[in-house]
């Protein structure tokens, strides 16, 4: 998915399944490339701790072959992490907050613009579904990779260069830099899902492996932003972006995946092997693309009552159509996702106003907000993600949902005093630092066994398109919570854009940010019907592990 948290404060983690006993496919197992594709792991199951990193990586490098471990370095450490920031920062999205500020948009607008160019992370299943139905030269994934590789390299060079320079042409532009980043995601987490599968315990392990080096990706990505936007300005990362997207180029023609050719199958075998799948996939990208017009074409509050309509309509889809081990964490974490509400707009002129457009503000410079802010936020992730397997490792899945909640909640709500400009005492600064860094070590806690548990529940045989449904609807939730946020700041006059004297737009922000503190604890009350009660090392399909829809509501009605 498209979430780790972003470096403005109060954004959430602003991204995204196998087992013994496989039976006969039925219609919603994938035929295509799994079964072709040949295997970089090398089964020998250990006991490693990051606590002891010398025998961690050593066990790693024993278990993985080189061409494994350098596909995921540069297409999550390099891609993912430095460019993109875990996914919509980095390179190419936290300079676009600026961008947008320089065209004095208001906050509810700069994050429904934002929203729209990262909606390619909601877009990750359609793209899956692409691959699966019509593969190119023979190859389901590799060409698809150049292609959106080229695409975004262009997109960036026309941010670089100030030849996009109004809201669509910016929007436009970011949208392929983001396609790239979201479709090369999911292209290669089917890869990442086979690997955990074949060696549950080492999952958590290699999910810490990409994540971790993701969060030195990021770290070393604010360090060198923030300078770079203070001096030069913030076209000029997209500049340095260009040239390092093409670096996933090398693993994908050295085919490291070991992708084999297929013939292709064409969109009517493939809809028929898979109706369910493929028509949450179209749903899910059809109300995607639906949103993109609607940004520019509708209001806050029509867009509030689209939001809301799309999200029954992906919760229905689910809880019917879909197996309930799968259904049910994927409408929690859309829950989570759609519940803590997006306010990074308001945030962003908050740290960012000087002292004529809101005398009473942090007056954060762009190198602090960017470098100072997203170095505690990674600092934190990195804290997170290093003790987070050895504490959590025998910890249930419900047990993790239950106390990250609630830390969230109370970290969350550490923020309202610096929004009311009450600190006492203590420098701002310093305040927003401490709390953004204890936040982020609350969300890594969590995000780790979450892609553990989307790598446990994608069916043999179609790990790409399940991967791709999971970490989209995860995304779709995100990009509605912007959506909501941006009507909530508007309800209470939380409007700020950069403009003379508008501290008084400031007022009311501590009482949107409760709001966003508050909601996800609706669903402490849900975790039990919607989470597995297993650990992390536990597989989670038992039965009919090639299925995404086995005993689902519909199977069960229409079988009767």
């Amino acid at each position: 998915g498209w979430n780790l948290p972003a470096v403005a404060p109060g954004i959430q983690i602003s991204s995204d399944l196998g087992m013994p006993g496989r039976l006969p496919k039925n219609e919603d197992a994938e035929a295509g490339r799994s079964g072709n594709e040949t295997s970089p792991l090398i089964e020998k199951p250990r006991e490693v701790s990051l606590l002891h990193p010398v025998q961690w990586l050593r066990t790693l490098s024993q278990s993985y072959t080189w061409k494994l471990l350098a596909m995921v370095a540069c297409t999550n450490h390099l891609l993912k992490g430095f460019v993109a920031g875990g996914g919509d920062e980095g390179l190419i999205g936290k300079p676009a907050e600026f961008l947008f500020g320089e065209l004095g948009v208001s906050a509810g607008r700069l994050q429904s613009l934002k929203a729209v160019a990262i909606i390619p992370f909601a877009l990750k299943p359609l793209v899956a579904l692409l691959s699966d139905a019509f593969p190119i030269a023979d190859y389901h994934k590799l060409p698809y990779v150049v292609i959106f590789t080229v695409l975004s390299f262009g997109a960036l060079m026309t941010l670089g260069l100030g030849l996009a320079v109004s809201e669509a042409a910016v929007v436009t532009a970011l949208f392929l830099a983001f396609l790239q980043v979201a479709s090369i995601d999911v292209l290669m987490a089917a890869k990442s899902s086979e690997e955990v599968k074949k060696h549950a315990k080492l999952g958590p392990d290699f999910m810490t492996y990409t994540w971790l080096g993701i969060n030195v990706g990021q770290v070393l990505s604010v360090l060198f932003l923030g300078p770079v936007v203070a001096t030069l300005g913030a076209r000029a990362p997209y500049c340095c972006a260009a040239p390092l997207v093409l670096v996933v180029l090398w693993p994908a023609l050295g085919n490291f995946m070991g992708e084999r050719p297929t013939a292709p199958q064409g969109w009517p075998m493939v809809f028929q092997q898979h109706k369910v799948l493929c028509r949450l996939t179209l749903l899910i990208g059809a109300l995607a693309l639906f949103l993109v017009v609607s940004t520019f074409t509708m209001h806050d509050i029509q867009l509030l009552k689209i939001s809301a309509g799309m999200a029954a309509v992906v919760l229905m889809s689910f809880a019917i159509f879909i197996r309930w081990e799968i259904a049910g964490p994927v409408i929690f974490f859309f829950l989570l996702g759609l519940l803590n509400l997006n306010i990074d707009g308001a945030l962003f002129y908050f740290c960012t106003d000087d002292a004529a457009e809101f005398p009473a503000g942090p007056h954060f410079s762009p190198k602090f907000y960017i470098t100072g802010l997203g170095g505690a936020t990674f600092l934190g992730i990195t804290v997170g993600y290093a003790t987070g397997p050895a504490l959590f490792r025998s910890w249930s899945y419900r047990s993790i949902c239950h106390v990250t909640i609630l830390m969230r909640v109370v970290t969350q709500l550490a923020m309202v005093p610096l929004l009311r400009r009450s600190g006492f005492g203590v420098p701002d600064s310093v305040w927003l630092l401490a709390v953004m860094g204890i936040d982020s070590i609350v969300q890594a806690w969590r995000w780790i066994p979450k892609q553990v548990l989307a790598a446990h529940l994608a069916p043999k045989g179609v790990e790409a398109t399940c991967l791709g449904l999971h970490a989209g609807t995860f995304n779709m939730a995100n990009i509605l919570s912007s959506y909501c946020g941006s009507f909530i700041l508007g309800y209470f006059g939380v409007s700020p854009r950069g403009a003379p004297l508008e501290a008084g737009k400031f007022d009311n922000l501590w009482k949107v940010q409760c709001m966003s503190a508050l909601l996800p604890l609706l669903l402490l009350f849900l975790v039990p019907m919607l989470v597995p009660k297993k650990a992390q090392t536990e597989p989670l399909l038992e039965e009919h592990d090639d299925s995404a829809t086995h005993n689902s509501l519909f199977e069960r009605f229409t079988q009767r």
